[in-house]
């Protein structure tokens, strides 16, 4: 069978049992899963609230069949030392699971089982080698657990794949992936948290002023950006988001008006530097994402823009793009010409440079990079890697590099859990023979 992958959190979703603090997450977390791409399952931990609660949030479901995989969901009793054990009744499932089915069985439950003497955790079960003999006598691929915060990666006995995984909970945040193709399974750790030695910045973040947030709060994220290794972060909202209502800026009419069409009714401008004030914004975190209008003018008035410290500019809408037929001739000639546009108008940084290429499926071509490149080198500006709705360019990044154009690592996050995540971004400089010493050479 194909790499199988699915979600599942096998520790404590909340941490206050039957608290009203605890029940009063439990929903929210429900929520924040439920926006999940791919199916996930939930597991009662030890510390989450009683069963009857928990199950009135989560569906109760004991058993899920996801891509040739059968998955078993336990819920065993507590044991002192915060051990379990399984009934016989429990057990027997595995029996019945097997019956009429030929693929890979794992079993999902919070307290970690492994062979005794077999690994460092102070947890197990009380009936260990009974629950592993019935595995192995049908054949059960792997029980994987979460309980023990260190976690134990990949334990391999009798046949059978022992796994706990460690707490995303605690720093580092620690998660772990799980593939599976067909007998074989390999697990490994990684972490949230990006190494904070590294002194990153995330320059491009928005907040709950902007239309494409989903639950941003700049509060929220003053306090955990650190968390994540970040040194620092800089607030950039769009300007012409600001600016105008909604539906002038997601049509596009704002790019045709210009500053000419703002409403004062509608511009939020102001209260965006309130928000920043409130919150002690420090004086280099203030930015902007500077919006440029079809004539190439930028979408910020000159007393606004000494409120800010940090400026990117970006292009969201190309107009040749939307005439019918597409002429992709004039399309270039468009976007290099907003481009100089942007990079003559004193901006630190070029914002996902060809986003508009990627989102019609049309493809950059070599030379495009090229030309850019030659405009960033001549103002001098960096050029952003981005992986917000698009795959940055690897080809397009080493030319930068080779070429002396700095570069900028930003999120462009519009969600809480994106601030920070620039892993994407570091594994493809590691691809492209990057390493941490060139990073002060490299990097904005």
């Amino acid at each position: 069978m194909d790499k199988t992958r699915c979600r599942n959190n096998l520790r404590d979703l909340v941490d206050g049992g039957d608290s009203q603090m605890a029940r009063d997450w439990l929903p929210k977390i429900h929520q924040i899963l439920d926006k999940l791409a791919c199916p996930y399952i939930a597991v009662r931990g030890n510390h989450d609230p009683s069963a009857e609660y928990f199950y009135s949030v989560f569906e109760r479901k004991d058993q899920f069949d996801i891509s040739g995989v059968r998955f078993l969901i336990f819920d065993d009793p507590e044991q002192p030392g915060f051990c379990a054990s399984r009934s016989g009744n429990q057990i027997s499932r595995f029996k019945s699971a097997r019956a009429n089915f030929n693929g890979p069985i794992i079993s999902l439950q919070h307290v970690p089982l492994f062979p005794p003497g077999m690994s460092e955790s102070p947890y197990n079960y009380i009936n260990a080698e009974q629950i592993i003999a019935e595995m192995k006598k049908y054949n059960i691929l792997m029980f994987i657990s979460g309980h023990y915060h260190k976690g134990i990666g990949h334990i391999h006995s009798q046949g059978i794949n022992f796994i706990a995984s460690p707490a995303v909970c605690v720093l580092p945040f620690k998660y772990m992936i799980i593939d599976i193709d067909d007998e074989k399974v390999t697990a490994a750790v990684d972490n949230l948290q990006i190494p904070s030695e590294l002194g990153l910045i995330d320059r491009h973040v928005h907040t709950q002023f902007a239309y494409c947030s989903e639950n941003m709060d700049v509060a929220s994220i003053l306090k955990i950006y650190k968390d994540f290794g970040l040194a620092d972060v800089v607030f950039t909202e769009h300007s012409g988001q600001l600016y105008f209502d909604k539906d002038s800026f997601w049509t596009g009419q704002c790019y045709v008006k210009g500053l000419v069409g703002i409403e004062e009714n509608v511009n939020r401008m102001p209260k965006y530097f309130e928000l920043i004030k409130k919150n002690n914004v420090p004086a280099e975190s203030i930015g902007l994402e500077v919006d440029f209008d079809y004539a190439g003018r930028p979408m910020i008035r000159a007393a606004d823009r000494a409120k800010a410290r940090f400026f990117i500019g970006s292009i969201h809408k190309l107009e040749e793009m939307w005439k019918e037929p597409v002429d992709w001739k004039l399309v270039e000639e468009e976007y290099l010409r907003r481009t100089q546009a942007i990079l003559e108008n004193g901006v630190n940084v070029l914002a996902h440079p060809f986003r508009m290429f990627h989102r019609s499926g049309s493809g950059v071509k070599r030379d495009l990079f090229e030309k850019v490149i030659k405009m960033l080198r001549q103002s001098k500006t960096a050029a952003e890697v981005n992986f917000h709705s698009q795959e940055a360019e690897a080809e397009f990044v080493e030319m930068c590099i080779n070429s002396g154009v700095k570069l900028s690592l930003s999120s462009d996050c519009h969600n809480m859990y994106e601030v920070g995540e620039l892993w994407p971004h570091l594994k493809m400089l590691e691809k492209i023979g990057v390493t941490n010493n060139d990073f002060s050479r490299i990097l904005l």
